[in-house]
């Protein structure tokens, strides 16, 4: 793994166009005095042949004039995805071994950024046409902005996991991260695609002390007193897991940094009490689901138990049978309207929808147990994850 300080040995790696990299005025560019900003995007890649080609072509489709470099950080790839990237018309600069994390691959990039605003991309997502021009205007509109971030939607809607996981994020999209909006708070800016003001990026960096480098640096940004925005109207579609063992692999990552950041940023998140608040209540609503879920099975596989009054503790907590039910029909009612409404905006169809609701609360069990096993994992047994996988 490699240190984040590339200055030394990023210039006889690169292989396309020379040295381009900018010295920063910091005083003079965290400002926001631009009016017409250029962007650069960053895509960090390990053996993302299969992928790559797609998301540099949805860059070069985007409506947005001004994008002055399409910069691809091949992490010491296998494959072809070195190759394929200057097909297609990228700047490719390549690490001098596997740097071991996302984040490390990404701080190799940063003496080389040519534009004014940064927009860091995933090699197997691609973007809306106007979805780098929208999130500009954002940034003119507010120019103190450090940081923002779009709508997700899976870009493949077919099985169990990619119909759960949209539901999940039109729904998680639509209802929570409008709210941390509302409040200046949204708590991550997804690596998938997010766009910085490129000073600051480079004076902060990705830091690789978590396996969630872009939970980290939102958090920091925030606990600063950077403002952070989550703009709604600008969509990405990444590809997301399809099956069990990558559905698992991703969902843990993500629930153990969650747990890993807390123990990082326990005392520094005091300093924007709003953030430390929502962060500490979406801890607490962890545990109370699995209580939820927990007590929902007891009561559909052990009925008779719910009768026992006096020996029976489980039947103080569920004094009356339909309870539970009740609970979950509701929440299905909430969920079901929510993502129907939204859905339509997004022009997702309603059939997709309707299939995806029953596999997003099976997915909640599922990333219950999830959660319990990164608790346990992370604070408990301390045996932290340090391995980066990719999400597919």
């Amino acid at each position: 793994m490699h240190s984040n300080n590339r200055k030394g040995d990023s210039k006889a790696n690169v292989k396309a166009g020379g040295d381009h990299r900018v010295m920063v005025d910091y005083d003079t560019k965290e400002d926001g005095s631009m009016k017409n900003p250029t962007v650069t995007v960053l895509i960090p890649a390990y053996n993302e042949e299969k992928t790559i080609a797609d998301t540099i072509n949805s860059i070069r489709q985007q409506t947005y004039p001004n994008i002055v470099q399409i910069l691809v950080v091949d992490d010491s790839s296998t494959d072809k995805t070195e190759e394929i990237a200057r097909e297609c018309g990228a700047e490719v600069i390549r690490t001098p071994s596997n740097s071991g994390t996302k984040a490390q691959a990404q701080n190799f990039a940063l003496p080389y950024l040519k534009g004014e605003l940064t927009a860091t991309i995933d090699a197997d997502t691609i973007l809306d046409a106007k979805a780098i021009e929208t999130m500009v205007l954002r940034f003119l509109e507010e120019q103190d902005i450090a940081s923002a971030c779009s709508f997700v939607v899976p870009q493949v809607r077919k099985n169990f996991w990619e119909l759960g996981r949209t539901v999940e994020y039109i729904y998680g999209l639509f209802m929570r991260k409008k709210t941390q909006e509302y409040l200046g708070i949204p708590i991550v800016c997804s690596g998938c695609f997010s766009m910085f003001n490129t000073a600051l990026l480079q004076k902060y960096g990705f830091k690789d002390r978590t396996m969630a480098e872009d939970m980290d640096l939102t958090w920091q940004l925030l606990t600063e007193g950077k403002k952070v925005r989550f703009c709604a109207d600008t969509i990405c579609f990444p590809k997301d897991p399809d099956t069990w063992k990558t559905y698992k692999g991703q969902v843990s990552r993500w629930l153990r940094s969650f747990f890993q950041n807390l123990s990082v940023h326990k005392k520094d998140i005091w300093k924007n009490k709003k953030l430390a608040v929502f962060l500490y209540s979406y801890l607490i609503e962890g545990f109370v689901g699995v209580i939820f879920y927990a007590l929902l099975l007891w009561s559909i596989a052990f009925p008779p138990t719910q009768y026992i009054v006096v020996t029976s503790p489980v039947s103080l907590i569920i004094p009356v049978k339909a309870i539970m039910p009740l609970l979950l029909l509701s929440g299905v009612a909430i969920v079901t309207a929510s993502v129907l409404y939204q859905g339509h905006k997004l022009k997702i169809s309603k059939i997709e929808i309707l299939k995806g609701v029953p596999c997003y609360f099976v997915l909640s069990i599922v990333n219950c147990c999830l959660f319990i096993e990164a608790f346990l994992n992370e604070w408990v047994f301390k045996r932290r994850l340090e391995k980066w996988e990719k999400g597919h």
